[in-house]
């Protein structure tokens, strides 16, 4: 199938330019592998090779630049890609333009390659559509809910681990790291509780301050007694005005 000659190349610089994503998708996209480095270089672009973005995004906090962490094709717009033969799909974060298709880091290149055809033939054939960085989580809400603090998690002055006493602990306290501190922690035992309140452990909730619409995306750690009760560190995220 012929192409048009503003394939992914144009596509990218324009990403770069407008510094925001589209519902935008392609289909049947040439990816090759480049050596990035990223991962051995602790995901920082000035020592990573060949980073166009560093220029823009060098300076953004670590676990931004390592969140999309099967990474590196090249600006910091993310998108899903998917091996057309396989299905195997990574979410990944583009660090700059490139000549022609997808420019690949070898480890995201292998990830989608799990038959082994792409390392036979030297590409995959793959398909694209940009996504969010951190899409909204999905599901039920609810309005005017009293949020309290509590100061009894500490999570930071805990490395995350998850206190003994927390419902959740058992079901994720054993959870990497970097999933434990990638939210705020939160107890929560409103309305949408099940018969077994621990099947919301792990879930997020997205609070927003009715007064001044401040919000912040939290986890839940806890099923608590009360409504939403919301970190320190989370509440006076959405508690600016005091």
């Amino acid at each position: 199938m012929e192409r048009s000659v503003m394939s992914l190349s144009s596509l990218l610089v324009l990403a770069c330019l407008v510094g925001y994503g589209t519902a935008q998708s392609v289909q049947n996209v040439s990816a090759h592998w480049v050596d990035f480095f990223a991962k051995e270089n602790d995901w920082d672009m000035n020592k990573a090779n060949d980073v166009y973005c560093k220029i823009y995004d060098a300076d953004k906090p670590y676990e931004w630049r390592r969140k999309k962490k099967r990474i590196f094709i090249k600006f910091s717009l993310p998108m899903q890609v998917t091996n057309r033969a396989t299905g195997d799909e990574t979410t990944v974060r583009i660090v700059g333009p490139t000549g022609h298709g997808l420019e690949l880091d070898k480890s995201v290149f292998d990830q989608l390659d799990s038959d082994g055809q792409g390392q036979v033939v030297g590409h995959l054939i793959v398909s694209y559509k940009f996504v969010d960085c951190d899409p909204t989580p999905p599901g039920p809400g609810e309005s005017n809910v009293r949020a309290d603090y509590s100061k009894d998690y500490n999570p930071i002055e805990n490395d995350w681990t998850y206190p003994s006493h927390a419902e959740c602990a058992i079901k994720d306290g054993g959870k990497p790291l970097e999933w434990r501190k990638r939210y705020g922690w939160t107890g929560y035992c409103g309305k949408y509780t099940t018969f077994n309140p621990e099947d919301n452990c792990g879930k997020c909730l997205k609070v927003t301050n009715t007064d001044t619409k401040d919000s912040v995306t939290v986890r839940i750690m806890y099923t608590c007694g009360g409504e939403v009760e919301a970190l320190v560190l989370d509440y006076e995220t959405v508690d600016e005005n005091g």
